[in-house]
């Protein structure tokens, strides 16, 4: 079967890993630890070293699940776990009942043929003694998997680390990311920990507000991003609601948070009937880049080669002016959304390469709904929309054994996002399978209680993003039931 991409998707959620789930005394032997490997021209993106299938129980409500656990990752073979380990999702479980889980915690060799950099890390909880037994098995079972000529010197004396955080950071200084930067980011995290506290204090979150400013930034906002989507991807949707919570009331209270209220005033003026001169008018008017930024993404179908030739004629005509001023200020919003539209669209493309080949293998397991938990920290809006493209095209080629694959996937999907969803992302999730407009009509009477104003505000900013991202018809049937929801008030 050929995976399809969507037009658009949402950034891949970065759960965090916190909570042990198991800790294997060795590494598995190579011919265990291999995962059951699909057959060639499914999809599927077969890795050099493979994770093995281990079964975990939930420290929370003890039900047993799969998991997929890694204990070698060289970058060179498989360049893809190198994102996924530094985004956290790395060696991570969800359990598909509750929602909680973390980190499996196993000892790792990391392998960045690049930089000659062998590193490994082996628990605490690992005796002293078989700690030399399980470095010796990974280091032969890496030696043993890459061919002879790709076999250095410096595979013959791994450095050890003796956390798995100390081990992350060496490896993200290859990645450019400084001491600094990350001593920033855990100030960050206090200061997320400190909101969280003073959000039953006004005054005392106005205080932090104020002696904290400069540190609300890009950077912070990002990372109370982050942390937001693991609580809610982990199904801690309280944990997750005062994240939520605590980000709009900093945009109250900040100086960062003044330039997010321009720039959703700037976008709330964006309709479907919005042409690219109008889009063109607004950002050539704005006077913050980041308005400008916002606009752009935010009407992304929009922003096209036409875009970019109208607004290059403004330029030509400030220059044939004598407009000096007004030409250079053009020429350079104009590289500067020429460079947030390439970082954005790279971003698109790395993850929706990540969850097509996760999408491959879950088709070409033997169980779709083991596979789908086996999966669980990647089962979001995103996956659902790269389902969703697939879906639609092996029906517009009447492919009927690919569309029942397919649905079967989209119904696992749907049953495990709604196990950890808040009570509106469940109903939301169920009103985009229903049919329109009997079928959703129905489900929004049903669901009365959940139809409130913020419901309603919270589908006005889904339509936004889904309608930027290219997913017009989407953003069609969401428009439908916000209508029908806005009767039901």
């Amino acid at each position: 079967m050929t995976i399809l991409t969507p037009k658009g998707y949402s950034p891949a959620r970065q759960p965090e890993s916190e909570n042990p789930q198991a800790v294997p005394a060795t590494p598995p032997p190579a011919e265990e630890a291999a995962a059951p490997q699909p057959q060639a021209g499914r999809g599927q993106v077969q890795l050099h070293f493979p994770p093995q299938v281990i079964g975990v129980n939930c420290p929370n409500c003890n039900t047993p699940f799969p998991a997929q656990l890694f204990t070698i990752v060289d970058v060179g073979q498989d360049p893809v776990l190198k994102n996924v380990l530094l985004a956290g999702q790395l060696n991570v479980a969800s359990c598909p009942r509750c929602g909680a889980g973390g980190a499996l915690t196993t000892p790792l060799l990391y392998h960045d043929p690049e930089h000659q950099f062998l590193g490994v890390y082996v628990p605490e909880q690992i005796a002293v003694k078989e700690q030399q037994k399980v470095i010796g098995d990974l280091s032969r079972r890496l030696m043993d998997g890459l061919p002879q000529e790709d076999r250095r010197g410096y595979m013959l004396t791994p450095k050890q680390f003796l956390t798995y955080q100390s081990m992350l950071e060496a490896i993200l200084e290859f990645e450019g990311v400084t001491r600094e930067m990350m001593d920033k980011q855990r100030r960050q995290l206090q200061l997320i920990e400190q909101g969280l506290v003073a959000l039953q204090d006004p005054e005392g979150l106005r205080l932090l507000a104020k002696e904290s400013d400069a540190d609300f930034d890009d950077q912070f906002f990002s990372l109370l991003n982050m942390v937001t989507e693991s609580a809610a991807s982990g199904g801690d949707v309280e944990a997750a609601q005062e994240m939520v919570e605590l980000r709009e009331q900093l945009i109250e209270l900040t100086t960062w948070g003044e330039g997010v209220k321009r720039q959703r005033a700037a976008v709330a003026k964006l309709t479907p009937e919005t042409t690219r001169e109008d889009l063109l008018n607004m950002i050539v008017a704005a006077d913050d880049p980041r308005v400008a930024e916002a606009l752009v993404l935010a009407a992304r179908r929009l922003v096209d080669y036409s875009f970019f030739e109208a607004l290059t004629r403004r330029i030509d005509a400030a220059q044939a002016a004598g407009n000096a001023a007004e030409a250079e200020r053009l020429t350079g919003l104009r590289e500067r959304l020429l460079t947030t539209l390439d970082r954005y669209d790279q971003m698109q493309q790395a993850a929706i390469q990540q969850y097509t080949q996760v999408l491959g293998e879950i088709l070409a397991a033997d169980d779709v709904q083991r596979a789908v938990m086996e999966h669980a920290q990647y089962i979001d809006q995103t996956f659902l929309s790269v389902v969703g493209a697939n879906l639609e095209d092996a029906k517009s080629r009447g492919a009927g054994a690919a569309v029942r694959r397919l649905q079967e996937v989209w119904d696992s999907a749907i049953e495990l996002l709604n196990i950890n969803s808040a009570p509106e992302v469940a109903l939301l999730n169920e009103l985009l399978t229903a049919e329109y407009p009997g079928g959703t009509r129905k489900i929004l009477s049903d669901n009365r209680e959940v139809i409130t104003q913020e419901f309603i505000d919270a589908l006005e900013e889904l339509i936004a993003q889904v309608q930027s991202e290219g997913g017009d018809e989407v953003a069609q049937r969401l428009r439908q039931i916000r209508s029908q929801a806005q009767l039901m008030l």
